[in-house]
């Protein structure tokens, strides 16, 4: 009897660890959009030029726990030009090494769960990007709406800027300025994204 209780209790505990670890809402890359914009200048006293680079491929999930994964393929890239995207991915992201750019963080669900539909909620969501090998905190100011079916549409209210240089790409930002002959190439970029999260699996 006790082993049967033993055992009882145990499935009890795994099932509860892995109902909390499930997904309360999850990406849909379909549905989602995220870009970051591009400066640079051709030779020495001409004008900057800013382009608006995207993602086509991003994924996560945000669980019951308010713990939030979320990524991005580097290797979906679209600059609109076949040429450019294939030397970001090797020359910038080195997309072989590291396929992805990750950010965890954590929410406070109970902020969430008690959005009604039609109402929006801004916060602050601190975590921690993992980029080219190297991980750094940061801070995303994001307005969540509720939509129907308790789906939620999450934007940044500012776009985040990131530096490259912090996750040790500089030498990736130079050897694509040296190639395409340019006299500037910013190696920093601010970063923007509209997201729509399902309902988990």
């Amino acid at each position: 009897m006790m082993r049967r209780s033993t055992l009882h209790a145990a499935v009890i505990a795994l099932a509860l660890a892995a109902s909390s670890s499930q997904a309360a809402w999850h990406v849909d890359s379909g549905q989602s959009s995220f870009s970051f914009t591009t400066a640079k200048a051709g030779m020495p006293g001409t004008s900057a030029v800013e382009e608006v680079q995207t993602f086509r491929q991003i994924g996560g999930s945000l669980a019951d726990d308010g713990k939030l994964v979320f990524d991005v393929e580097l290797a979906s890239i679209e600059t609109n030009i076949g040429l450019r995207n294939d030397r970001l991915k090797a020359l910038l992201f080195k997309v072989a090494d590291n396929p992805k750019a990750v950010f965890t963080g954590s929410v406070d669900p109970r902020r969430l769960k008690a959005l009604r539909v039609g109402t929006s909620l801004d916060m602050d969501v601190s975590g921690q990007l993992a980029l080219g090998g190297l991980s750094k905190p940061l801070t995303a100011s994001v307005r969540v709406v509720k939509l129907a079916s308790d789906a939620l549409l999450v934007g940044t209210r500012v776009p985040i800027v990131v530096n490259l240089n912090d996750y040790g790409l500089q030498d990736g930002v130079e050897a694509l300025r040296a190639i395409m002959n340019l006299n500037v190439l910013a190696s920093s970029a601010p970063v923007s994204f509209s997201v729509m999260m399902k309902p988990g699996r």
